[in-house]
């Protein structure tokens, strides 16, 4: 049962997300998921006229005739979201930590699922996968996806992206959306398990930033701790010289990542904690359906 304090908590993410909700419902939602549509439901021989594109050349070569695929529209998408719950994702210098923003964003995508019809599940995860609830549809599923987006404890710190992607593309039986929420996303040693992702299901990327981190303020010397490692190192930020390299690494490996999803046919969402996550996902959304009507 649902503690009246968690109900609270879920209720405010929903009057918080509400407007966001509505309006990715009213858009053309469903159209804007690439390979929604068709589920593969059996082979029967081939007809004159039949798209020759169907044709199945193995039963045909098999049975010594034609016979082609036949498919059947789908008609509910299934979401997965993959939630990062390593250290980083707790840190956060203004009025929301970054895991609390991807929570918002997570709670959104789910109610949108739920009032669509379409079914929804999540995948928690560090450098394994930590919790995984399959996709389901109805409100009480979605309120519990909310209270362990929101409540769960991860037993380890550190992230590794290769787990959930790994796990989903091994558990997932049909297409899905699948989004891949983290702070850490560096495609070097990823680009094989995103392309492999990117072929069966459709892939979209979601980092989330600290404001902080694009923007170290002068506060002379400063301790940081590396929440993966605990490691610890003096950061002094009055030397700008040394900041502006380090936000010129992070806004070099952001602008390689850009590339790298463009060029792998993968969306790619920034969301900035404390900000609003409704905007960059409508502005993903009207992307996607004006390159649908073109």
């Amino acid at each position: 049962m649902l503690s009246k304090e968690l109900l609270k908590e879920v209720g405010r993410i929903e009057i918080r997300t509400r407007q966001l909700v509505d309006s990715l419902y009213a858009g053309s939602y469903k159209s804007i998921f690439k390979g929604h549509g068709m589920e593969f439901a059996g082979i029967r021989q081939y007809y004159r006229g039949d798209d020759f594109r169907s044709i199945d050349w193995k039963v045909s070569a098999r049975t010594g005739d034609l016979h082609i695929r036949e498919h059947t529209e789908e008609r509910e998408l299934q979401i997965i979201i993959a939630l990062d719950l390593s250290g980083s994702m707790a840190f956060g210098s203004g009025s929301k930590e970054k895991r609390e923003s991807a929570v918002e964003f997570a709670a959104v995508m789910s109610l949108v699922a739920e009032r669509n019809n379409d079914r929804s599940g999540i995948c928690l995860f560090t450098d394994r996968v930590e919790k995984f609830v399959p996709p389901a549809k109805g409100k009480s599923h979605v309120l519990r996806l909310i209270r362990d987006l929101s409540f769960f404890i991860p037993k380890n710190k550190k992230t590794n992206l290769s787990a959930p992607l790994d796990f989903l593309n091994s558990t997932l039986n049909r297409r899905s959306v699948i989004f891949l929420v983290s702070d850490g996303i560096n495609n070097g040693s990823l680009e094989r398990q995103l392309k492999v992702t990117a072929a069966k299901h459709d892939l979209i990327l979601v980092t989330v930033r600290d404001p902080r981190e694009q923007n170290i303020p002068d506060v002379g010397m400063i301790e940081v701790e590396d929440p993966e490692t605990e490691d610890e190192i003096i950061l002094d930020t009055s030397n700008r010289k040394i900041i502006e390299s380090i936000l010129a690494e992070q806004r070099k490996r952001d602008e390689q990542l850009k590339k790298n999803c463009k060029n792998m046919g993968i969306d790619l969402i920034q969301l900035i904690a404390g900000e609003s996550v409704a905007q960059p996902v409508v502005k993903l959304f009207a992307q996607r359906s004006s390159n649908h009507s073109h």
